[in-house]
């Protein structure tokens, strides 16, 4: 089909994935940008603008109506008396038909874009589009749309938090070639007054032209559900050189709907790009991260892993709260009465915090192991209850057991990293130590304990690297704050040992651990002034 048009060239879908996937193959320095207009988000359950605007021209119908008037007749008078007028196009009007409708209460016009809006959640597309974003280096989306279903998806399948620009006095923020994923809204977010009105769609805003410039030097666009009705980015896009634009631009078109209108084909002839009849949202991205390697078994396999840790680092500090607590905190925590046949996991471990002696904790849950002989987060929480009674013995093999049903389950190593290390078995130690950060490169409790440890070998190099990246993930914890003055203290920086841990006694004045590394770098201040004597 690969034609040249009187208008612009119309290459077949896979003319185009074979285009992608080559450029992606032989160009490592050039990304797209995906530039997505309401067409994307009709199959999450986002209405588009045509019939939206059909809505409100409903409302508007209401207000005037005679009994003997038929609406679609009405329609074909011109109503609004908007220039150019067409009946059977009412998405090219969208912006003069939101600003007659809601004229005097533009407010009652957001609510029924945020009621659109909401009633929608990521489509398929949406979360292949989050692999890419987050497993490629086009991890970038520019878009006209007020919703928020690239981020959504984006923190649901992506687990990235994308750097969302919703205004345009932030535009100078959308950098070229960032780590992060990154979404440009050009008529702002649904919560930071958005631009639905004629003089507002009609010219972009000078901070977005400027940022976009920039963007367009690196990145080849690729358009996807964009009507091309609103005049602010088409006419931006029109002003643009050929030069300004890396590559040749592809506009994806739903072909069921035809072809696009006269002004898309004539930018892409002056910008010597391309038209590609495509089927619907979910499938043509499909078809794009297929090329560079998407797979949804993995992806769902991910997403079941993520769910699970999320319930998994609840549970632990539902447990954690517990056991810390006082009695009031234990007694809020108990569950509800169930029969035994209704309870989780986590109901036993509580029910066993809350028994009157240790006798009675343990054997609680040596009834819960029974219920519950595959849940590692069981052996785990018994093994902590075995550990603090000094029975290391029982608590390892529950440590391990924990393990055995869980490989990754960091939380388990990590505790029983701490036990080996008091037992004496440092290497051993260390290795779960190092699994934990490799499953967890954010564990800042492995990072603060492993450091501890490499500083009592006198591996003070190893502990500084450590501890400089827990710092910068949690620079203001105690923990990790007091094991850094103790590296200081271990380097012979005695000073800065002391501005470290006063740091932390000032919010904490009774760490009886900090109190007494605060005597032994008093001491070992006093001690060198008074050999320099």
């Amino acid at each position: 089909m690969d034609r040249e048009t009187s208008t612009a060239q119309v290459w077949a879908l896979r003319g185009f994935l074979d285009e992608l996937q080559r450029i992606n193959d032989t160009m490592e320095d050039r990304r797209f940008v995906f530039i997505l207009g309401a067409g994307a988000s009709i199959q999450s359950g986002v209405k588009g603008a045509a019939p939206l605007a059909r809505e409100w021209m409903q409302m508007l119908f209401h207000r005037v109506v005679s009994p003997e008037t038929d609406f679609d007749s009405w329609l074909k008078l011109n109503p609004l008396d908007i220039k150019g007028w067409q009946s059977d196009n009412l998405a090219g009007h969208y912006p003069e038909i939101f600003a007659h409708c809601f004229a005097g209460d533009h407010e009652a016009g957001f609510a029924e874009l945020e009621k659109a809006i909401e009633a929608g959640s990521p489509s398929f597309g949406y979360a292949v589009l989050a692999w890419i974003m987050t497993k490629t280096s086009h991890n970038l989306v520019i878009t006209t749309n007020f919703d928020n279903l690239v981020a959504d998806s984006l923190y649901i399948y992506g687990r990235r938090s994308p750097h969302v620009i919703g205004h345009e006095t932030l535009a100078g923020y959308l950098k070229p070639l960032a780590r992060r994923p990154m979404v440009a809204k050009i008529h702002r977010d649904l919560f930071t007054d958005p631009i639905n009105d004629p003089d507002g769609t009609g010219q972009l805003k000078k901070p977005w032209e400027d940022a976009l410039k920039n963007i367009f030097k690196f990145y080849t666009p690729i358009f996807i559900g964009y009507g091309g009705n609103d005049g602010s980015l088409m006419n931006f896009l029109s002003d643009l050189s050929p030069r300004d634009i890396s590559g040749r631009p592809f506009w994806c078109y739903y072909e069921p709907g035809g072809q696009p209108n006269g002004d898309i084909a004539a930018l892409m002839l002056k910008h010597n790009g391309v038209l590609i009849p495509t089927p619907d949202w979910d499938q043509l991205m499909l078809d794009i991260g297929n090329l560079w390697g998407y797979k949804h078994d993995d992806q769902l396999k991910d997403l079941d892993r993520y769910t699970e840790e999320l319930k998994q680092t609840l549970q632990e500090q539902v447990m954690n709260t517990s056991r810390e607590g006082g009695e009031d905190i234990k007694a809020k925590l108990l569950p509800k009465h169930k029969k035994e046949q209704d309870k989780s996991w986590l109901d036993w471990a509580l029910e066993a915090e809350n028994k009157p002696n240790l006798e009675q904790k343990l054997a609680h849950y040596q009834s819960a192991i029974k219920a519950f002989p595959d849940s590692p987060g069981l052996h785990n929480n018994y093994a902590i209850l075995l550990k603090e009674n000094e029975k290391l013995k029982e608590a390892e093999a529950h440590y391990t057991e924990a393990l055995a049903k869980d490989p990754e389950y960091t939380t388990a190593m990590f505790n029983y990293a701490i036990l080996l290390e008091s037992s004496g078995e440092v290497d051993k130690a260390e290795a779960y130590y190092k699994r934990a950060l490799e499953l967890d490169a954010q564990d800042t409790d492995s990072m603060n304990n492993y450091a501890c440890l490499l500083i009592d070998q006198k591996r003070l190099v190893d502990a500084e690297a450590l501890l400089h990246r827990a710092l910068q993930l949690l620079p203001n914890d105690l923990a990790i704050l007091e094991t850094h003055a103790e590296l200081l203290f271990a380097q012979e920086k005695h000073h800065e040992a002391l501005q470290v841990i006063e740091q932390v006694l000032e919010v904490e004045p009774t760490r009886k651990s900090a109190k007494d590394l605060n005597t032994q770098i008093i001491q070992a201040i006093e001690d060198t002034e008074s050999e320099l004597e």
